[in-house]
Parts: C-alpha cells; structure tokens; sequence
C-alpha cells in the first residue's frame, strides 16, 4: 500500500471507482411512461363509475345492517308482547286466588265465630238457633 501525501492510495482508487459508478447511474436515460389516449375523460368517467358503485356498496350494506335491526326488533317487541301477556295472566291468576283466599279467611272467620257462640253456649247452658 503505497502512501501518496500520507493516505492510501489504494483506497482513493476505490472511492474514485464508486464515484464514477454513480456518475454513470446519474446519466442513464429516465424511463418515460406510455401517455394513456385521452387520459381526462377516461379518468373522469371511471372515477365517476367507481364512486358511484362505492355509493351503492354502501347504501346496500347499510339497508341490509337497517333491515337485520328491524327485525331483530320487530322480534324484541314479540318476546315484549308474550311477556307481558304472560305476566298479566299471573297476575290474574294471584288476584282471582287473592279473593279465594280473602274468601276463605270470611268463611273461616264465620265459622270460628259460629264455633264460638255454640261453646259459648254450650258453657253457659244456652241453645244456639
């Protein structure tokens, strides 16, 4: 390795090969692109089309997830209806067996009341009508 003014000469051939290779990638022709016939109108028109069809997709998507609710509420409203038919009916049934009971408890009540005047009267010798 030689020294030319102190550095290594070998090493300034290789930065000055580098150079030379990025000069001669500089230089090199640019790539042209291939110009579409009449890019405007062709551009405008599928541009038009495709955010129209993208419109549709999601107006359809949308009508389809509106639909699916409507139904699931129109099915929620159901199970409403049921249920509160079904609680009306129990509830029904408690009052009807509400007023057996309170029904019961008068007669029971006359009873212990009938009971009680017969022994009332069997304890003080008296007869009972």
């Amino acid at each position: 390795m030689p020294l030319a003014n102190g550095h290594d000469t070998e090493a300034n051939d290789t930065l000055i090969a580098e150079i030379g290779e990025m000069a001669a990638k500089i230089q090199q022709p640019v790539t042209v692109l291939e110009k579409v016939r009449d890019p405007e109108a062709s551009f405008e028109q599928k541009s038009h089309t495709l955010m129209m069809e993208s419109v549709d997709k999601i107006t359809n998507q949308w009508v389809t997830e509106l639909n699916h609710v409507c139904n699931n509420l129109k099915t929620v409203e159901q199970m409403v209806i049921a249920q509160a038919a079904k609680t009306k009916e129990e509830l029904t049934k408690l009052h009807l067996l509400g007023v057996q009971a309170m029904r019961e408890a008068q007669r029971g009540d006359e009873v212990a009341h009938q009971l009680g005047r017969e022994l009332q009267s069997m304890i003080g010798g008296e007869t009972v009508n």
